[in-house]
């Protein structure tokens, strides 16, 4: 029992990291609460905690030096929790702005803490299970609270941001399970640096995550205003298929050990490929049930990608580096989450169809996925 409540509050430091986004189903309510402001102002509130997440994962190292792991990832969660829980009580617009960024700063104290751990506390097949369980624990922290955003929206959508107060329970959960890890030797880490064979092969992660959680912000902050656009449905059926997205993803967690064992590195590819399809679907949806498949392949080869990512670090970077390389890989990911408005508004100088943009987005995908194959085979 022990254990497994260690490993549950472990995975639970995961349910936290990608919860910025479930807030999007509120953005037709914002809209209409700042007026003055530009579409495009207003929807990187969405995606703003992502430049907060950057700025930590930049500080990794010294928030290292400076913390052990245990407080870190405590003045994290506490962090995330306040920054996240404010804008319920003051939503003037420039400290909303702010507090999403500190929001953004809290998750980033955590975000490569709560991956690195996993490998470094458990090994082989055990490793592989937790980190796809790990990516698991981030579709449902986000879907259950898009979800809950769902239905405190008929409350009004300052209320929505009450939803990030499971920040707390997450904090209780680690600081009662979750043992002090074994310390690595100062002198040892010192002596050990990243080759250039391994920061290659970061960057080139980094990018295909990067891409990857750009076009999947896309698809969570586009999806609630094309469907009221197009009729399909209002926001709280938009927060419905974007929880569906979500928890498709708990599915792709449990199955991911045998996907690796069946494509090996190819995985990233083939999962890449995937969800490019799945948001060409989207862009070509007809009706809402189109819509939702289209979302679901996208939720599924989503969460496979990216935990595809972390799996190849964890076995080819060494032990005392992972939570180094963990951390550029990570801010693959805030990159491409942050500058995802800016890759919307620069589509939108081409078109305004909301379709048109989906498929311009998987197309993407499917090239960036299909170069960083080909690169790592080169590197391999």
């Amino acid at each position: 029992m022990k254990q497994y409540l260690e490993r549950a509050s472990i995975l639970a430091l995961s349910l936290v990291l990608i919860t910025s986004f479930s807030i999007s189903s509120a953005l037709p309510a914002m809209f209409d609460y700042y007026q003055g402001y530009p579409k495009e102002q207003i929807e990187l509130l969405v995606s703003l905690p992502s430049f907060g997440i950057m700025i930590m994962l930049v500080l990794n190292g010294f928030l290292e030096r400076l913390f052990p792991e245990r407080l870190q990832i405590s003045l994290g969660l506490l962090i995330l929790s306040i920054g996240g829980t404010a804008p319920f009580w003051y939503q003037e617009y420039n400290f909303v702005f702010a507090m999403r960024i500190l929001f953004g700063l809290g998750v980033g104290m955590i975000n490569a803490k709560a991956i690195s751990i996993i490998s470094e506390r458990y090994h082989g097949k055990t490793r592989i299970q937790m980190l796809g369980l790990r990516g698991s624990a981030e579709v449902v922290g986000a879907s259950i609270l898009t979800l809950v955003v769902g239905q405190l929206l008929s409350l009004g959508w300052t209320v929505t941001f009450l939803a990030y107060s499971a920040g707390f329970l997450v904090l209780i959960l680690y600081l009662l399970f979750v043992p002090y890890g074994k310390e690595t030797k100062k002198k040892e880490a010192e002596t050990t640096r990243l080759t250039g064979q391994m920061k290659g092969l970061i960057f080139l992660l980094a990018v295909e995550a990067a891409v990857v959680v750009c076009t999947n912000t896309a698809i969570t902050i586009r999806i609630p205003s094309l469907m009221v656009e197009r009729g399909l449905g209002d926001a709280q059926l938009s927060s419905l298929v974007l929880s569906i997205m979500q928890l498709i993803g708990i599915l792709a967690g449990v199955s991911f050990s045998f996907f690796i064992s069946l494509f090996k590195e190819r995985l990233l590819l083939w999962s890449g490929i995937t969800f490019g399809l799945g948001q060409i679907v989207i862009a070509l949806s007809p009706s809402l049930g189109v819509m939702v498949v289209g979302s679901v392949v996208a939720g599924f080869s989503y969460s496979v990608a990216l935990t595809t990512v972390f799996q190849l670090l964890s076995e080819r970077i060494p032990a005392k580096l992972l939570n180094q390389a963990t951390s550029f890989a990570v801010l693959g990911c805030s990159f491409g989450a942050f500058t995802t408005p800016f890759i919307l508004g620069a589509i939108g100088l081409v078109t305004q169809n909301g379709m048109l943009v989906f498929a311009i987005l998987g197309c993407w995908l499917i090239v960036t996925s299909i170069f960083v194959m080909y690169a790592l085979q080169k590197r391999a």
